[in-house]
């Protein structure tokens, strides 16, 4: 019988019950700890209706909290659905009742968002939930019967005896929020058996111990931040977070508990680079520097693997496929970093609008097969057979949208996006190729490409930069910048400075992009 998650904490629980397996900022949460309070609170949502295969939402941030309340719904059978806690109401009054979730996690705010007052304004006016539990003061807690403290629902409903509910390999874990362009939610059936799998093989393949901690710049709630966390989890190791990225904080907290793997995409790896006295912090605990969710410039790697001597891991794929194709410094130096090959445990074809394969030369749609790949898009099977293809043996490939040119010796090439092609006058540009060129300049410490209508060439290319310090940058300056790197096309047309790029999730948030206050 194959291994289950509760199998892994409940044996280091028993072996190293005072080992840190969570710490964000001076929170932490122990092995022990972690069985005992996935006990109460999942007997206390068994106590109050919760059953296998329900689903508990949660809007929180990072927090001890979080990553209780995750586990306490697995425990029990249960499905977990994080949710962004930006989310405001017209979010949240879409994703709550596609979710189908029946009580619901939140804490007061997040940043500027008020989650409770989001939530209040929907529940239970426009639909019902069994209960609201907060993570609050009780003068935060709306007078309304669903709404209750974490504290009482936990001491009122719970009790230190919980069975652990024993999951079918293909039994549905928990469902993963994301949300196109046109802001519907895609909800992602997360296999329990496969997800595991997939999480421990990477673990193996990274040399994670039980010795080892792990700082993460992406966040619990996003399902890359997650499963990387859990790679460490599953060695008896610690997985760190902050409750919202800090780039000063972030290398302190690296020098003062040894960290020695660091997670990050290419955004906040410049944001960290860019950091007053940045060479000053002492980094020789970290060996890995493990890069995800963006296309990371060759400068930005060489930096980490020369003159840091980190090796540098970078992946591609996506929240569907819980793991991807690798770039392998300790294999692959001398090459570059957006030329992938795939792991013992994963395979990939190229593929065109048919779904045949591309000869080598050529561009298509990079396509992934692991046994993590997602079952379905929960509630849509239209686009669960648009983009989940089962081969003759019954493997779930899943059609990631990344454009890749397909090499020789099994190497595949990014390209972009296929979603983020900017069809400027009679060229196609990529925007994370734009990017990448962004991020080596040296006034530039953050960089976020997209689109706008133009009247003559349809499309424009707009940056949004987030200048070091003081520095004005001028779209001039990039124009002599890009000369001899990049085609003259691929400059952008408009270049707006901001304060901050939103990066909550490690990743770029677009779609906070042009609120007023990064203007």
């Amino acid at each position: 019988m194959s291994k289950k998650f509760f199998d892994y904490y409940s044996k280091y629980a028993e072996e190293t019950p005072d080992k840190v397996v969570l710490r964000i900022d001076d929170n932490t949460l122990t092995y022990k700890e972690f069985m005992e309070k996935t006990a109460v609170f999942g007997s206390a949502m068994k106590k109050s209706g919760i059953n296998a295969d329900d689903k508990v939402g949660i809007c929180m941030p990072n927090s001890i909290e979080w990553f209780i309340v995750f586990w306490s719904a697995v425990r029990i059978g249960a499905q977990p659905v994080p949710m962004d806690p930006q989310s405001g109401s017209l979010e949240l009054s879409r994703l709550i009742p596609a979710t189908t979730s029946k009580i619901l996690f939140v804490t007061e705010k997040y940043r500027n968002n008020n989650i409770i007052k989001a939530v209040s304004e929907l529940v239970p006016s426009q639909f019902e939930l069994n209960k609201v539990i907060c993570f609050a003061d009780e003068s935060a807690i709306p007078d309304i019967d669903c709404y209750v403290s974490a504290n009482s629902f936990a001491e009122e409903f719970g009790s230190p005896d919980c069975d652990i509910y024993q999951p079918e390999y293909l039994h549905t874990m928990s469902l993963a929020c994301t949300s196109g362009s046109t802001g519907t939610p895609k909800i992602l059936s997360v296999p329990s058996g496969g997800f595991l799998s997939t999480q421990e093989e990477m673990g193996d393949y990274l040399e994670f111990t039980a010795n080892d901690v792990m700082m993460l710049g992406m966040t619990l709630y996003h399902q890359g931040g997650f499963g990387m966390g859990q790679q460490m989890a599953l060695k008896g190791g610690t997985v760190m977070y902050q409750p919202q990225f800090n780039p000063i904080s972030f290398l302190e907290t690296v020098q003062k508990y040894k960290v020695n793997i660091i997670q990050l995409t290419s955004t906040l790896a410049k944001v960290l680079l860019s950091t007053p006295d940045f060479d000053k912090y002492d980094l020789s605990s970290v060996r890995i520097c493990y890069f995800a969710g963006e296309v990371l410039p060759k400068e930005i790697a060489d930096i980490f693997v020369e003159k840091l001597g980190i090796r540098v891991i970078n992946v591609i794929g996506s929240s569907e496929t819980c793991t991807m194709v690798v770039w392998d410094s300790a294999r692959d130096a001398g090459t570059d970093p957006s030329d992938f090959r795939k792991l013992s445990f994963t395979d990939f074809r190229v593929i065109d609008e048919n779904h045949n394969d591309v000869a080598e030369g050529e561009v298509g749609e990079l396509c992934v097969y692991t046994d993590g790949v997602i079952l379905n898009y929960f509630g849509n099977p239209e686009l669960s057979a648009e983009k989940i293809l089962t081969d003759e043996k019954g493997r779930r490939w899943f059609c990631t949208g990344d454009l890749v040119n397909k090499l020789p010796d099994g190497i595949v090439r990014f390209a972009g996006r296929s979603k983020r092609i900017i069809k400027r006058g009679g060229n196609l540009v990529h925007a994370e190729e734009v990017e990448a060129c962004l991020l080596t300049h040296p006034k530039v410490a953050a960089a976020a490409v997209t689109d706008e209508p133009h009247p003559v060439i349809g499309q424009q290319i707009v940056a949004y930069i987030q200048p070091k310090g003081d520095e004005k940058i001028t779209r001039g300056e990039l124009a002599r910048y890009f000369d001899g790197k990049l085609s003259a096309y691929k400059v952008p047309d408009k270049v707006v400075l901001v304060e901050e790029i939103p990066k909550d999730i490690g990743k770029i948030q677009f779609k906070y992009l042009r609120k007023k206050e990064y203007k």
